[in-house]
C-alpha cells in the first residue's frame, strides 16, 4: 500500500500549486491578523485622545447657596469660594432694679440679656417674667381717650376734658383723663392707651342736699356692681367678692350718706387672686357707679398647677414671727396678725407678662406692730410664704 506521506515529495505540478496557495493563504491571513491589530491599536489611541480631550478641561466648582446669615463672595479663580460671615450686633446686658421697700430671704438676682434693634422680651430670674419695651406709640391717640372719657359719663355737668399720656405703676401705659367743672373735679380715670378701654374712674360726690342714712340697701347696690362689671367685660368671669362695705361720707358737719365699696377677686383652681379682679362703688343714694377699678393683667398658664398645699395657717404664722423678730427683735412683743389668707402672689409690673407656672400659691400674712400703729397711715407690713415649700417668698416690714 502507498504511503500518503510520501505525496508532497513528488514533485508533480498539481502539488506544487497546492504549496502556493496554502503559502498565499498563510500570508493573507497574516495581513489580515496585522490589519485587525492596527485597527485596534487605532481605536484605542482615538479613545484615549477623547478621554484626555474631555477631562483636560477643567470645570468650575459649583458656588453654595449663602444662609441668610452670610454673604458669600466669589473671588477671580473658579478654584475657590470664601464666605464671609456677617459680623453680629454688640450685646449689652440689661439691668432690672429691685424695689427698695421689700427685704427678701432670696436675694435679688439679674439675668444678662442680650438686645437687638427690635425689641425683644427679656427674661429677668428675679421675677420669673418677660418684659415687653413698649416702643410704639399708643394705639389710641388723645383725642380719642377724650371721647371715650366723655362717652363713659354722659350724666355729669359739662366741663372741661383734659387727657395726658402715662406710665401708671400698675396699669402700664395709659391716658390719665380729668373731666372739671369751673374748678371743680367732677370725674377722673385711666384709659388703657392700647385698648382703649376704662380701667379706672372716680365720681365725685357733693355733699350737698344727701341725706345723712343710705337711701338703697348693700344688696341693691351689690346688684348694681355685679350688673356693671358684666356690662363691661364679655364671657363669665371667674370672680368672688371678699369685702363689701358701707364708707359714709365725712362732712365738716358730720357724715351724710356714703356709697358701699364691693371688692371681688379673681378665682384661679378655687384660690383668689391677690391683685387681679375688681373694685366698684356705688352711690348710696343714687345708685350711681362712683369708683370702678379693673386689673386683668395676668395670662392662665402663668398659675402654677397646684397640688394639695402642706403648710398649714399655723405654721405660716410661725415663719413670718421668727423673720420680723430677726429684723426688729425689740417689736415682737407688740406684733398682732391682721389676717393670714391663702391667695395667688400675682402682682407684677404691667409692662411684663408672667412666664408660664411661675406664679404660686402664698400664705399672705398682714401683721402690725407698735411702731407702725404709732404712725398716722402707715402701712401693715406683708409676709409672704410658699404653701408648699414654707419658705418666705417676701417679705415687706418698716419702721
Amino acid at each position: 500500500m502507498r504511503d500518503d506521506s510520501d505525496e508532497f515529495n513528488e514533485p508533480y505540478l498539481p502539488e506544487r500549486y497546492k504549496e502556493i496557495v496554502r503559502k498565499k493563504k498563510q500570508a493573507r491571513l497574516f495581513k489580515k491578523i496585522g490589519m485587525i491589530a492596527v485597527a485596534v491599536f487605532a481605536v484605542i489611541v482615538v479613545v484615549i485622545l477623547i478621554s484626555v480631550f474631555f477631562s483636560g478641561s477643567p470645570q468650575p466648582t459649583p458656588s453654595p447657596t449663602p444662609s441668610p446669615t452670610q454673604a458669600a463672595t466669589i473671588l477671580p479663580t473658579t478654584a475657590a469660594v470664601t464666605i464671609i460671615a456677617t459680623p453680629q450686633p454688640t450685646q449689652s446686658p440689661v439691668k432690672t432694679s429691685t424695689p427698695v421697700t421689700i427685704i427678701t430671704t432670696k436675694p435679688a438676682t439679674t439675668t444678662a440679656v442680650t438686645t437687638t434693634d427690635t425689641p425683644e422680651p427679656v427674661l429677668t430670674a428675679r421675677a420669673g417674667i418677660i418684659v415687653t419695651p413698649k416702643t410704639q406709640a399708643p394705639q389710641v391717640t388723645g383725642k380719642q381717650a377724650e371721647a371715650i372719657a366723655l362717652g363713659a359719663f354722659p350724666g355729669l355737668p359739662a366741663g372741661k376734658m383734659s387727657v395726658e399720656l402715662i406710665t401708671d405703676p400698675d396699669f402700664g401705659q395709659v391716658w390719665k383723663f380729668t373731666l372739671r367743672a369751673d374748678t371743680t373735679i367732677e370725674a377722673s380715670g385711666l384709659i388703657d392707651a392700647e385698648s382703649g378701654s376704662v380701667v379706672t374712674f372716680n365720681r365725685t360726690i357733693h355733699a350737698g342736699g344727701r341725706p345723712q342714712n343710705p337711701v338703697m340697701t348693700l344688696e341693691n347696690a351689690r346688684q348694681i356692681a355685679d350688673s356693671t362689671i358684666n356690662d363691661r367685660n364679655n364671657g363669665i368671669l371667674s370672680i368672688n367678692m371678699s369685702d363689701g362695705r358701707y364708707i359714709p361720707l365725712a362732712t365738716p358737719g358730720g357724715n351724710v350718706a356714703g356709697s358701699y365699696r364691693f371688692v371681688f377677686n379673681r378665682i384661679i383652681q378655687d384660690y383668689p387672686c391677690d391683685v387681679d379682679g375688681f373694685i366698684v362703688s356705688v352711690d348710696a343714694v343714687s345708685g350711681e357707679v362712683t369708683e370702678y377699678v379693673q386689673r386683668w393683667q395676668t395670662p392662665d398658664n402663668a398659675f402654677m398647677i397646684i397640688e394639695t398645699p402642706v403648710v398649714v395657717r399655723y405654721d405660716a404664722i410661725y415663719t413670718v414671727q421668727a423673720k420680723a423678730k430677726t429684723l426688729y427683735p425689740s417689736s415682737i412683743s407688740g406684733l398682732s396678725i391682721i389676717s393670714a389668707e391663702r391667695c395667688w402672689k400675682d402682682e407684677h409690673d404691667p409692662a411684663t407678662t408672667p412666664r408660664p407656672s411661675s406664679i404660686p400659691l402664698a400664705w399672705k400674712v398682714v401683721f402690725t406692730d407698735e411702731t407702725i400703729r404709732a404712725k398716722a397711715g402707715a402701712a401693715p407690713a406683708v409676709g409672704w410664704v410658699d404653701t408648699h415649700t414654707g419658705e418666705i417668698i417676701e417679705f415687706t416690714y418698716q419702721h
